[in-house]
């Protein structure tokens, strides 16, 4: 694999709520800077509270394969990290100034 063909981008998150249809799922709008905000569905309900993800700015993967999660596609995927131990998730933060 070669890093340098990873679209990665930094958005702001517009809005964020819980999947219709799975609790462990949110549903985000996140703003890339194009046209309109990018959906994105994400396992992170059991890491953070929404408030933690509403108006933050995110570290985004953009250049994959939309995929449907329980119904919702996902255009992109939000950036974290785990621990060792898998208990603890932290986003992945843009540096201050980031747009």
């Amino acid at each position: 694999p070669d890093p340098s063909k990873l679209d990665l981008r930094v958005g702001l998150v517009r809005e964020v709520k819980k999947h219709p249809d799975a609790d462990s799922l949110f549903v985000e709008e996140i703003d890339l800077g194009e046209d309109k905000p990018r959906v994105v569905v994400s396992g992170l309900v059991k890491y953070m509270d929404a408030s933690e993800l509403q108006d933050r700015l995110v570290v985004c993967l953009c250049n994959l394969k939309p995929a449907k999660m329980r119904g919702i596609e996902s255009q992109a995927m939000v950036l974290a990290a785990t621990s060792p131990d898998g208990s603890k998730v932290e986003l992945v933060t843009p540096p201050a100034g980031s747009k």
